[in-house]
């Protein structure tokens, strides 16, 4: 029987979300539990399975030496914002359905699978994944790990498999009903040796499937600290947590030999923030005996920075990226910390199109609420997001999400400020102009705009584009995993792509073939 096993899945509720890809987080727990020792099961795309076929599948690896069950929660929850403050400050289970925890699992599905699992005395349930903080609402949660959990999680199943007598970093907290349950703080233990760790793909417990695009972790954190942004390590120093070299390409080929795997989406938050890591990994990439492809975050303004760097990232096989742009606005990409002027972007993008020969989908992400944004400024965005010689393949707008920090619980605002969980902006609005008139939204005086005006400008302005923006970045590695020819990617806009495919069968198609695989 397997000692730990972790639930998984990622929401497929919009067009280029509706493909198929993992999360990189269950699995890489999952090879550190490896590590120590321990058997580990994952079980993704949870969503595509009913409560009965996960407890059935559960059956085949859950017994006497069973230590704990989780879940990972990073694609479950769609709270933003607002959100999590009304989850936490106004809970009322006549309201609110705990549902929103477990990402489209109907809550009374869930008891009966607590009830499933509360048959084997032993076994624990644990929360963890990147909204844990956000989600420490059910007392059937034994414990919630924040955080990266690389070491944290070994701690916790040291002490439950009995080689520890007490966990070291571990705290009650209250939940919605007032029970108790546990927070583990995966910050307060050391960072895990980043030069050496490895995800193993070609576990069979992992159950990838033949030629399968699959996320790989290459570095992590950012050297940036974008004052919008809420990721953990944030700011960290050049040349710091980095993969080795030789073991990245271990992984690369085992993977290769084990699946036939040729491509990635790789997970670092800024790919090209090193411009020594780029040159090493070009090598690495390069030297392969396959052609290897991928897509990742970028900057545009290291590309500017550094402009070999296009030409290295197109051989070593880049087919799609993100640039979270942000804002065409110069007064308030400074704010943010992008100073790169709206003109020297615009004329880098369309260097980037001419290099590029239309072979790199590029994705841009823009903000709209940023501290001097203007409503002027939005119809200039709009405006140039739809010329006919726009060099950008998909174009994406959201409204800034700020979290209104002092609505939480004082213990939980502490913790969100030392785990790094909430934005510059959130943890300080008034200094940048923001109010929060109710928890669910913000408003900018200044400016004359509200949270509730730019996220309806945003839904209008996707709308706008939507018609002849194509997939880029992460998309491309979903569709491309349900049998999406590349070539249609680079030539087709979403529209014709659901004119020409079956999106819902492919993936319906695909999954089945997984469910055959656990079942092996």
């Amino acid at each position: 029987m397997t000692n730990c096993i972790i639930l998984s899945g990622v929401h497929t509720q919009s067009f280029n979300a509706s493909g198929l890809y993992r999360p990189l987080g269950p699995y890489r727990v999952a090879s550190s539990l490896q590590d120590a020792g321990y058997t580990t099961f994952v079980l993704d795309f949870i969503s595509k399975f009913t409560m009965d076929e996960i407890i059935e599948t559960l059956k085949t690896h859950i017994g006497p030496d069973t230590l704990w069950i989780g879940f990972s929660s990073t694609f479950f929850m769609n709270m933003k914002g607002s959100e999590k403050n009304r989850l936490i400050k106004e809970y009322n289970p006549n309201e609110i359905p705990l549902d929103e925890m477990y990402w489209g699992i109907d809550y009374q599905d869930m008891i009966e699978f607590f009830n499933f699992i509360r048959q084997y005395k032993n076994v624990k349930i644990v929360y963890g994944g990147a909204k844990a903080p956000y989600g420490m609402l059910d007392s059937n949660i034994d414990y919630y790990v924040l955080g990266y959990a690389d070491v944290a999680v070994i701690d916790l199943t040291d002490y439950l498999s009995g080689k520890k007598d007490t966990i070291e970093h571990v705290e009650k907290i209250d939940t919605l009903d007032g029970l108790p349950s546990y927070k583990i703080e995966s910050q307060k233990y050391p960072e895990p040796d980043v030069t050496n760790i490895s995800t193993y793909w070609w576990n069979k417990n992992f159950n990838v499937l033949p030629g399968e695009m699959l996320p790989i972790e290459l570095a992590r954190g950012c050297i940036f600290k974008c004052k919008f942004c809420n990721y953990p390590l944030l700011g960290k120093k050049k040349g710091t947590y980095l993969r080795s070299s030789s073991q990245i390409r271990d992984e690369l080929i085992k993977t290769y030999e084990v699946h036939g795997t040729t491509g990635y989406y790789i997970t670092d938050d800024t790919f090209n923030d090193d411009n020594d890591k780029i040159e090493e990994l070009h090598k690495i990439f390069t030297s392969l005996p396959f052609k290897l492809h991928f897509t990742s975050f970028l900057r545009l303004d290291l590309i500017n920075k550094f402009p070999h760097q296009a030409e290295l990232l197109s051989e070593m096989g880049l087919i799609g990226t993100f640039f979270g742009l942000e804002t065409l606005n110069y007064e308030s990409g400074k704010a943010i910390g992008k100073g790169l002027h709206p003109n020297k972007v615009k004329d880098r993008l369309y260097w980037l199109h001419d290099l590029w020969k239309n072979k790199v989908n590029i994705c841009a992400g823009f903000i709209l609420g940023l501290p001097y944004d203007t409503h002027d400024h939005f119809y200039d965005l709009i405006s140039w997001c739809l010329r006919d010689d726009n060099p950008v393949q998909e174009i994406i707008f959201n409204a800034l999400e700020l979290t209104d920090v002092s609505t939480f619980p004082k213990d939980r605002q502490s913790m969100l400020k030392r785990l790094n969980f909430s934005s510059e902006f959130s943890l300080n609005p008034d200094i940048y102009g923001y109010q929060f008139g109710t928890t669910d939204s913000w408003k900018l005086p200044a400016q004359n705009l509200t949270y509730t005006e730019c996220k309806n400008t945003a839904r209008y302005f996707t709308e706008l584009v939507n018609q002849k923006n194509k997939l880029a970045a992460l998309p491309m590695c979903s569709f491309l995993n349900i049998g999406v020819s590349l070539d249609d990617l680079y030539n087709l806009t979403q529209p014709q792509l659901q004119n020409k495919y079956d999106i819902e069968l492919l993936a319906n198609n695909r999954i089945a073939e997984y469910k055959k695989l656990i079942k092996k």
